[in-house]
């Protein structure tokens, strides 16, 4: 059995971590809610945060918060629900005003609500387990899946159809799709490159996991005339885009995001923490005599630094969250870290920048989905199971539309074209099998 002294580090480090957000002294927060109409709306219920207050009849509230980015709440009976986030206050002011204006009772999730008409099977075929997918710009799909014993790798039309198939190796990973839109079947072990060749799917020569992965997972956008590849550096806390001409062989750098905070923290705590099997030795034979008190001290130690290893490799080593997508032939960056959206031209050029903060939402799954058509993108929540896709709008970094997965908890490989929302579902009655469905964007 673990002591609780053997995790007091790891605690205290996750309350660093976790305090890095600005605090302060409490910020007075006046608003007033109205409705379309500009009239006050009374007795809605406020939230900030942790703190709550009620509109008076001139649809004013008074809260008092200290914490920042706060989640703002409203709730009136007659109107939708009003989320969004409240960033930091202006310098040296202790007085924020805020405007909350309420729209009717159409909601945009009463819009969404999946009916039987609006979830669709995209393979219904039940005895086939789907492991992973891709959904190709002309509607059709690509699917890897188990059929009894044996492994397929399928080529779909738009209607769930299966035109061609080839066999695999048993038990892949996923299929990756790499910047130059070329699939990949991943392995715990190796990589193999798929093509479609006439009316057939052909796979090639396995290339090493560890050879290809890097090449794969680091391009990140490449055209006829450029590439451009992403690197982490500094407890994967520093991350760089480099713009490649494929012509001259010119790099460039795109694009610097950094934590310099958490890289100095994981370092100490690295640093810290970092003891050698020899050390535990040395330590355990000068202070034990016997050699049943040096083993079970052995043991002790070593569980520890297991514990405190596993701890620093899944929980505190998570890179920060600054992805390039290709959106209406401009390259976005979305850097989480400095609540900012850059855009620029595919040649590099930096064209301008926009605010977002849909991050500090509830429920954020620190994934952000483009569609297939490179014309909208989607931030994911989850809560309770329920998956939301939040859009994004490109111009204010704004939310525009809140799509829900009702009829399913916990889907996977989500992916977006034209009208509709596929995912992967795990039948949890039977835990060896995973379906596809589509639902609308919109209810029809």
């Amino acid at each position: 059995m673990f002591r609780l002294s053997s995790f007091l580090p790891l605690l205290i480090f996750v309350s660093l971590l976790t305090c890095s957000s600005r605090a302060q002294d409490d910020i007075i927060i006046k608003g007033k809610v109205v409705n379309e109409n500009g009239a006050p709306v009374k007795n809605a219920s406020v939230q900030i945060d942790i703190h709550n207050a009620r509109t008076n009849s001139n649809g004013n509230f008074l809260i008092k918060n200290g914490n920042f980015p706060a989640q703002i709440t409203v709730k009136g009976n007659l109107y939708n629900d009003y989320i969004d986030i409240l960033l930091f206050p202006e310098k040296w002011k202790d007085t924020m005003m805020v405007y909350v204006v309420m729209s009717g009772k159409e909601t945009q999730l009463d819009e969404v609500t999946i009916h039987a008409d609006s979830k669709f099977w995209v393979y219904p075929r039940k005895q086939a387990n789907v492991l992973d997918f891709k959904v190709q710009p002309d509607g059709n799909i690509i699917l890897c899946c188990s059929d009894e014993h044996n492994y397929y790798l399928r080529h779909l039309n738009e209607s769930g159809d299966k035109m061609y198939e080839t066999t695999i190796r048993k038990h892949p990973k996923s299929i990756m799709q790499d910047c130059g839109g070329k699939f990949h079947l991943v392995y715990k072990d190796s990589i193999y490159e798929t093509s479609i060749v006439g009316q057939s799917v052909g796979i090639f020569s396995p290339i090493p996991y560890y050879k290809a992965i890097g090449l794969l997972d680091n391009c990140s956008y490449s055209d006829d005339n450029s590439i451009v590849i992403r690197t982490y550096m500094n407890q994967k806390q520093y991350l760089e885009y480099q713009l490649i001409s494929k012509k001259t062989r010119l790099s460039k750098t795109l694009y610097v995001s950094e934590d310099r905070q958490k890289s100095r923290q994981l370092k100490d705590y690295q640093r810290e923490n970092k003891q050698t099997v020899g050390d535990i030795l040395r330590e355990s034979n000068a202070n034990h005599g016997d050699k049943l008190s040096n083993e079970s001290y052995y043991l002790k130690k070593a569980r520890e630094r297991w514990t405190t290893q596993q701890f620093y490799d899944l929980v505190l080593l998570k890179p920060i969250y600054a992805p390039l997508f290709e959106l209406n032939d401009s390259l976005f960056i979305f850097d989480h870290m400095n609540d900012s959206a850059v855009v620029f031209t595919k040649s590099g050029v930096r064209v301008r920048s926009f605010p977002i903060a849909y991050q500090y939402f509830r429920g954020w799954k620190n994934e952000l989905i483009p569609n297939i058509e490179k014309t909208s993108i989607y931030a994911r929540f989850e809560r309770d199971g329920i998956t939301s896709l939040r859009k994004i709008n490109l111009t204010t970094g704004k939310v525009e539309d809140v799509i829900q997965i009702k009829d399913h908890i916990f889907p996977e490989h989500i992916q977006i074209r034209e009208d509709f929302i596929y995912y992967v579902y795990k039948d949890y009655l039977d835990l060896s099998m995973h379906y596809i469905f589509k639902q609308h964007l919109t209810n029809r």
